[in-house]
């Protein structure tokens, strides 16, 4: 009988010496200095929450046949054609030019090429590299800029669709590519 009280005193004490073990932690943590506190944000009325919420949202399924429920959420393509999935073979008969290959690249996406001016002209007017003949499968943002090369950036304008190339800093265009220089009054110096 006596075994079996020691027995029960000592199950009743065990976790009474467990809990106090754990104890003792939140106090170590509690002597520490105090943090700084942060400092209050100012909320004001023109801080709006944004709508649609993208991680509150749930997608849209709609029942599309008897067994088919199908997502009414735009694809990324269809939000973004310049990210579309392109697989392009030009034919060798062509040599076309950079801007040819650009133009045929952008004929599906509902870009188009920006004007010519002097600067991309240099890159415009070049043969396109035998290589680039076949380019894909590889988005089409990227097509245009490997046919561009290092020296150019891609340059998009959304609201008219017109995707265009201008020089790198740290490049510069040959001497004789350059516009000529203007005088003072606006208008070209003679020479």
């Amino acid at each position: 009988m006596k075994l079996n009280t020691r027995y029960h005193a000592l199950t009743a004490m065990l976790p009474l010496v467990l809990l106090a073990g754990c104890a003792s932690q939140p106090q170590k943590l509690q002597q520490r200095d105090m943090a700084d506190p942060t400092p209050p944000v100012t909320v004001t009325r023109n801080v709006q929450p944004v709508a649609p919420d993208e991680y509150a949202r749930t997608p849209e399924v709609v029942r599309y046949d008897r067994y088919l429920l199908v997502s009414t959420d735009p694809q990324a393509t269809q939000r973004d054609p310049l990210s579309q999935i392109i697989d392009i073979r030009i034919p060798a008969s062509l040599q076309p030019t950079v801007a040819d290959a650009l133009r045929y690249a952008l004929k599906q996406s509902g870009y188009s090429l920006c004007a010519t001016g002097p600067a991309n002209g240099v890159l415009y007017r070049q043969p396109l590299p035998a290589v680039q003949y076949h380019l894909g499968p590889m988005r089409l943002r990227t097509a245009l800029q490997v046919m561009a090369g290092p020296a150019w950036q891609l340059e998009t304008d959304d609201v008219q669709r017109v995707v265009c190339h201008s020089l790198r800093s740290g490049y510069q265009l040959p001497a004789r590519q350059l516009p000529p220089p203007r005088s003072a009054q606006g208008g070209f110096l003679k020479k």
